[in-house]
C-alpha cells in the first residue's frame, strides 16, 4: 500500500482509518470515529505449526487493549473464519480488558484437504465508555500437509551377555552399541548354555531382542504396544508349533520423526524360533474418530542368532578290515562357539555306521578352529553316492544337527547284482566347498561340553595330527 501526503483533514482521517484496519483492524458499528478502546489481535500461533489433514489444530490468540486507550473493554467473542467467511470455531465471554491488559484464547479447527489455508481471527469487544462494539481481525496462513500414518519396526537379536557391563554387572544400556534404550519388557533367568561353572548370576534377560519403533509418518502414533510370537524353525516337522508368546507391552507415544528403543525378553527358548514382533497403534487423528489401536507394523527376527558354521574339509576315504574310514577335519568357519560337538555317520542308501566307529566326540570348537576326526562305516560302493556326516552341536543354548555330504567311494565295476561287496575306495581332499549341507534339525538343549583335541586354526596348516586316539 502506498500513502500520499495530503493537507485535507478529512482525507487524512480516512487514511488513518485505512491504516488501522490492516493487521488488527477495527470498525465501530459503521462509525468513522477512532474508538476509545484500542483493541488489537496479536500474531496467531498454531499448534502444531504444520498440521496434517484431519489433525486437530489449536489456534492460540492474544487480544490486547493498548496502554493508550481511553476506555476499558469487555471481549465478548473471539472467532475464526475460513477463506469463504464460514465460522470454524468461536469462544464467548472471553473477559474484560483494562488499558494495557491482554488475554489469551484458544480456537480449534481441522482441515479436510492439504494445501495453503488462509484463516481470519476476529475479536469482538464492547467499549466501557460508549457501549459500542469494536471488531478487530488478523489473518494467518497455515500449510496443511497430507496425512501419512507410517510406523517402522526394526528388530535385532541380542545375546544375554550383551546386557552386561564390562565389570560384569547388569547394565542393559551400556554395551548394546546404541543409545537411548528406554526399558526392558518381560523377565528372565538366563539361557541355559550348559556352562555355568563360573557361578555368575544369570543375565537380566533370557532371550533379549532389541526393538526400535520409528515414526516415519506425519502424525503421532499413540497407544503403541508390542507383542512377540515365535514358532520353531528348521525343526523336525513342528514348524507350526508356537514356541514363545509375550506381551503386549506398552511403550510411549511416538511423534513424527521420533523413535523408541526397548528390549523385549522372549523368555527361555530351547529351539531356534522365527519371532514376529507386532506393534499395534493408532494415529493421533484416530482419537477423534473413536478408532482403537488397530493399526499394526511387523518385523521378524530369528532367535537366537546362529553364528557357528560347521564345515568338513580334507576328506580321505580308506578301506580297513572294519569298513570304510572317513578321515577328515571338522572346522568352525563362523564366529560363534560350538559346544558339545559330536560327529557321526548319517543314514543314506548303501551306507551304515559300524557299531564301534560311527560316532566321534569332538567337544568345543571356537571360531575358526578345526579338529581331525575318524568315522568308520560300512559302505556298498555300487549304491552309495555320498556318505552323510552328521554334526550335532550347541550354540547359545540351542542344539543343532546339520548333515554334510562327502563323496562316496568309487565302484570297481565287479560287484555282483546284489551290490554287496566293497569296490575300489576313492580318495579326495575336499575343501569347504565340497561339503554340501543337506539338512538341519534342532533337537533341544545340550548337556555335556567336551574338550577338542588335535585342534588347529582355519587358515593355518591343514595337515592333521594323528598322535593319539579319540578322547
Amino acid at each position: 500500500m502506498t500513502l500520499t501526503l495530503t493537507r485535507n483533514p478529512a482525507a487524512l482521517l480516512a487514511a488513518i482509518l485505512i491504516v488501522a484496519t490492516v493487521g488488527g483492524a477495527f470498525a465501530i458499528g459503521g462509525a468513522t470515529a477512532v474508538p476509545d478502546a484500542r483493541i488489537t489481535v496479536g500474531a496467531v500461533g498454531a499448534s502444531p505449526g504444520d498440521p496434517t489433514v484431519g489433525e486437530r489444530t489449536a489456534l492460540n490468540v492474544t487480544v490486547s487493549n493498548s496502554g493508550g486507550s481511553d476506555a476499558a473493554a469487555n471481549v465478548t467473542e473471539v472467532r475464526v473464519r475460513d477463506a469463504d467467511g464460514e465460522v470454524l470455531d468461536s469462544v464467548s465471554g472471553v473477559g474484560a480488558l483494562s488499558a494495557g491488559d491482554s488475554l489469551d484464547a484458544t480456537l480449534w479447527t481441522t482441515f479436510d484437504e492439504p494445501g495453503e489455508k488462509r484463516l481470519t481471527v476476529e475479536a469482538v469487544a464492547n467499549q466501557s465508555t460508549s457501549g459500542e462494539f469494536v471488531t478487530v481481525s488478523r489473518d494467518t496462513v497455515l500449510d496443511v500437509r497430507p496425512t501419512r500414518v507410517a510406523l517402522d519396526l526394526r528388530t535385532r537379536a541380542l545375546d544375554p551377555e550383551d546386557l552386561r557391563s564390562d565389570d560384569g554387572g547388569e547394565n542393559p544400556t551400556a554395551d548394546l552399541g546404541v543409545g537411548g534404550i528406554q526399558g526392558i519388557f518381560g523377565g528372565g533367568g538366563g539361557l541355559d548354555t550348559g556352562d555355568d561353572a563360573q557361578g555368575e548370576s544369570p543375565p537380566i534377560a533370557d532371550s533379549p531382542v532389541e526393538v526400535t519403533v520409528v515414526n516415519t509418518g506425519t502424525t503421532t502414533a499413540d497407544r503403541v504396544s508390542l507383542r512377540a510370537v515365535g514358532t520353531a524353525v528348521d525343526g523336525d516337522g513342528d514348524a507350526a508349533e508356537e514356541t514363545v508368546s509375550v506381551g503386549p507391552f506398552v511403550v510411549e507415544d511416538v511423534a513424527p520423526g521420533e523413535e523408541r528403543r526397548v528390549i523385549v525378553d522372549l523368555g527361555p527358548l530351547d529351539r531356534r524360533s522365527a519371532v514376529t514382533v507386532t506393534a499395534a497403534f493408532r494415529a493421533d487423528t484416530d482419537r477423534f474418530d473413536d478408532r482403537g489401536a488397530d493399526r499394526t507394523a511387523e518385523s521378524t527376527v530369528t532367535y537366537p542368532v546362529r553364528e557357528a558354521s560347521p564345515t568338513v574339509t580334507d576328506v580321505t576315504l580308506r578301506e580297513t578290515a572294519d569298513g570304510v574310514v572317513v578321515d577328515a577335519n571338522l572346522g568352525n568357519a563362523g564366529t560363534g562357539e560350538m559346544t558339545g560337538t559330536i560327529v557321526s555317520v548319517g543314514d543314506a542308501p548303501g551306507v551304515a555306521p559300524t557299531p564301534d566307529g560311527g560316532e566321534y566326540f569332538v567337544g568345543t570348537l571356537g571360531a575358526s578352529d578345526f579338529v581331525g576326526f575318524d568315522l568308520t562305516t560300512a559302505v556298498n560302493a555300487s549304491t552309495a553316492e555320498a556318505i552323510p556326516v552328521r554334526i550335532s552341536y550347541t550354540e547359545r543354548g540351542v542344539r543343532y544337527t546339520e548333515t554334510l555330504n562327502v563323496a562316496g567311494p568309487e565302484s570297481d565295476g565287479d560287484d555282483d547284482e546284489a551290490g554287496g561287496t566293497l569296490g575300489r575306495i576313492g580318495t579326495s581332499g575336499m575343501g569347504a566347498s565340497g561339503a554340501v549341507a543337506s539338512g538341519l534339525a534342532l533337537v533341544g538343549l545340550a548337556g555335556a561340553v567336551g574338550v577338542a583335541v588335535r585342534t588347529g586354526r582355519i587358515g593355518g596348516s591343514t595337515g592333521r595330527r594323528r598322535d593319539g586316539s579319540a578322547p
